[in-house]
């Protein structure tokens, strides 16, 4: 007999996965759950992690509930499957995670505690990895390995965090400026010879410190040019609107007008 699930019932996380498993019984549940596996639901926690981090941003409340349980749903998923196949367990995962904090925080739960700052508890991390990795038979160092489905602005905030933890960064926000400077200087040069390679490199080092500088500032790299990209069309938005209503070709130089009236108009809308 089919069970019916009312919203006053639905009080715990074992509720949760009772929905998900009866989501996908082959003769009670939903198809388009039924039909689903490990690598058609994973551009889905993509898509969801970022919808959840825009939540984040936007300090809705509501907003924010919302996406966490769309994220954990994916994660109930996945076990869900795993769970019909043998491999593992939702128990298993959360074991695991358990085991893994405490792990890595000796200095809490062990019989010695002890106060250790965030710079010290980073390094501190970096050698249990190494362990970690070093137990699991893989390469031992932590800059050997990237993930191909992690977006390069995250691989390189990774890379960044990991030297900096093993003492290697910058000192202050300025020596990080005078690097973006070097690097703007030997774009410009490799723009004047046509080696396609020394060009891309060159372009990618720039990439990198800009990145490197919005970790120094505590920005997400990510966040900061999603609005940029927000910003850009709004102003498009504006500038074509504008250019439209003159009814015809305008000068290099009238555009620049124009656009500097729309980087204006839009300062003045948002200011209102």
């Amino acid at each position: 007999m089919q069970k019916s699930f009312k919203k006053k019932e639905i009080n715990s996380l074992n509720d949760l996965l009772k929905i998900i498993n009866h989501l996908r019984d082959p003769k009670l549940g939903c198809e388009w759950d039924i039909k689903q596996t490990t690598k058609t639901l994973s551009p889905h926690i993509i898509e969801e992690a970022y919808e959840l981090v825009e939540a984040l941003e936007s300090d809705n409340t509501e907003k924010i509930i919302d996406e966490l349980g769309d994220v954990l749903l994916q994660v109930i998923f996945h076990c869900q499957i795993a769970n019909e196949n043998n491999l593992f367990k939702f128990n298993d995962v959360v074991d695991k995670a358990a085991k893994k904090m405490i792990r890595r925080h000796p200095h809490i739960f062990g019989e010695q505690k002890e106060k250790r700052s965030i710079e010290e508890q980073k390094k501190f991390w970096e050698e249990i990895k190494k362990k970690e990795r070093r137990e699991m038979g893989e390469e031992n160092s932590a800059f050997s390995k990237f993930n191909k489905f992690k977006p390069p602005i995250n691989q390189a905030i990774k890379l960044q965090k990991t030297a900096s933890s093993l003492g290697m960064d910058f000192s202050n926000i300025s020596e990080i400026i005078l690097k973006i400077e070097e690097e703007t200087r030997e774009v410009k040069e490799a723009l004047k010879n046509s080696n396609y390679k020394e060009k891309k490199e060159e372009i990618g080092d720039l990439f990198f410190s800009i990145i490197n500088l919005t970790r120094l500032l505590d920005f997400d790299p990510e966040l900061c040019i999603h609005e940029a990209n927000k910003k850009f069309a709004k102003r498009c938005e504006i500038y074509f609107s504008l250019k439209e209503e003159e009814k015809c070709p305008l000068s290099k130089d009238e555009e620049y007008k124009l656009w500097q009236l729309t980087k204006k108009l839009k300062a003045e809308n948002e200011h209102n």
